[in-house]
This record gives C-alpha cells, sequence and structure tokens, in this order.
C-alpha cells in the first residue's frame, strides 16, 4: 500500500504544470510515512521582491521570530521564508554608492504592495509581514536555503519539504527560498521540487545547507534536488 502511494506521488512529480504540483502536496496529507514526499502541507507563505534597476547588488537581513538570515543577491530577486514564524521583518542595504533604485515589495497571495525604496547611495529599505518584530532572531540553524537561478525571468511553482512538513508556493526567478526550522529544528531530510507553468528556458536550482551546496539539478521541468540539515 505505501509502495504504491509512494510511486503514485513520484509520478505527480514529474508532472511540469500547476496542477499537479498542487495536487502532490494535498496526497501529502494522508499515509504520512515520516520522509519527504509524504507530509503535512502548510499554507503558502509570504514573499518579498527586490527590485529597481537591473543588476544592482545588495545585502539582506531577514528575520522572523525565531530565525534570521543574511541574504546578498542583485534586482531583481524574491525572497520567501518557508514555514515561518510571524512577524517577519527584512532590511534590504544597497551595495552601490549611485542613485539607482531599490525598491521593496511584500507578495500575500495574489496581492503585490511595494513598502519602501531608496535612490541614495549605500541606501536602505524596510518592510514587515504580519506585525512588529521587535528585534532581529539569532541566526538560522540549521540553515537550509534553496536557490533558483535560471531561467532569466518567468515564475516556477515549488514544493518544499522536511520529514515533518511541505509547503508549496509560487515565486519569480531568481529566487531564495529559506526554509526555516525544518525538521523542527534538527537534522533530517530536506528536498525541493521546482516546475514551471509556463516553460521558458531550463531550471536551475540549488540546495546549500549550513552554507555549503548540498545538491545541485538543472535542464527538466520539473527539477529536484536534495539533501540532509
Amino acid at each position: 500500500m505505501m509502495r504504491a502511494m509512494f510511486q503514485e506521488f513520484r509520478a505527480l512529480r514529474r508532472g511540469i504544470v500547476v496542477g499537479l504540483l498542487i495536487g502532490a502536496v494535498s496526497g501529502c496529507q494522508t499515509g504520512n510515512t515520516g520522509s519527504p514526499g509524504s507530509t503535512p502541507n502548510i499554507a503558502p507563505q509570504s514573499s518579498y521582491r527586490i527590485v529597481g534597476n537591473i543588476g544592482t547588488p545588495f545585502q539582506a537581513l531577514v528575520s522572523d521570530s525565531r530565525s534570521s538570515w543574511v541574504v546578498f543577491g542583485t534586482i531583481p530577486t524574491s525572497v520567501v521564508i518557508v514555514n515561518d514564524s510571524p512577524p517577519d521583518r527584512i532590511l534590504v542595504t544597497k551595495l552601490t554608492n549611485d542613485t539607482r533604485l531599490l525598491s521593496l515589495q511584500v507578495i500575500q497571495g495574489l496581492s503585490i504592495g511595494t513598502l519602501d525604496s531608496t535612490v541614495s547611495g549605500f541606501g536602505t529599505a524596510v518592510g514587515s509581514i504580519g506585525g512588529t518584530l521587535p528585534a532581529f532572531a539569532q541566526p538560522a540553524s540549521p540553515d537550509v536555503r534553496f536557490f533558483v537561478k535560471t531561467p532569466v525571468s518567468g515564475l516556477f511553482n515549488a514544493l518544499i519539504e522536511s520529514a515533518t512538513m511541505s509547503s508549496a508556493l509560487e515565486s519569480r526567478v531568481p529566487a531564495v527560498i529559506l526554509f526555516d526550522s525544518p525538521n523542527g529544528g534538527k537534522s533530517g531530510s530536506v528536498d525541493g521540487i521546482f516546475a514551471q507553468p509556463t516553460f521558458t528556458g531550463a531550471l536551475e536550482a540549488d540546495l546549500v545547507i549550513n552554507g555549503q551546496l548540498a545538491q545541485s539539478a538543472s535542464g527538466g521541468n520539473p527539477v529536484t534536488v536534495r539533501g540532509g540539515s
């Protein structure tokens, strides 16, 4: 019985449309075997989008109530916290001494709102979700991050899993997905499945755990990366 369910879930993973990913998440709620691919799902997460003059480098300090991360990137970049514990807070610093625009947006469901912008040299933009976080939390432990790097643009859907939970999300490339407290903050398996609802080029995704590259995958639709935290 469990083998049949596992084979069915693997078949769903090979789909390339949103319905297959969402169907996979729904299927996770039955027959939980305590391993990635058969875990309860949680609600889609809120996310940030850093936009403005393309190619502008930045540093972001991102936090919820129990974990924080330092993220480096260039405009545009999406930042998602999976399994977050609100309120969430973000501080983005432009790493150039010029007047290029850096704007910080929040995405909740289908709604997009601008939180803050700067055109100052080494300027900052700040924002929050779910209330006011009085102070940034301690660095995430374990620190589990997924990077979706290509294609150059377009939407993707993802299923992010540990042995205790899974989360379906939609975001734009490029993106950094921060997994807060996978496996209850303990060691264990994690994986990410990424697919494009409309194919715009080969997907490339990395899984980085505690600063070390655990696995890279590219080419397919979907692509999967997995490792142990």
